[in-house]
């Protein structure tokens, strides 16, 4: 049982860093892709779309349903297309 409540723990931990990030009205898919995009964004660079498919929180998402959560991201504002098949956290 210790595992699972160390598992129960870490999610609550989570629901309420997403809370107080402001990212907790996103579905499970955009959280993944934006995880991806934040974490490539402290290396200075915007991410392109293949290394998204490739990351690991990613890599079993369909191409219709990475492109669909990327166009929702955009629209949101959460996240910016600076150019052609790369994408950027909006700071």
């Amino acid at each position: 049982m210790g595992n699972f409540n160390t598992f129960v723990k870490l999610k609550e931990l989570m629901f309420v860093m997403e809370q107080d990030l402001g990212i907790s009205e996103l579905s499970e898919p955009e959280k993944y892709v934006f995880s991806c995009i934040v974490q490539a964004s402290e290396a200075g660079e915007p991410i392109s779309t293949k290394a998204i498919e490739q990351h690991i929180l990613t890599s079993n998402m369909s191409r219709p349903t990475l492109f669909r959560v990327l166009k929702q991201l955009v629209t949101k504002g959460v996240i910016s297309q600076p150019s052609h098949g790369k994408y950027a956290v909006i700071a």
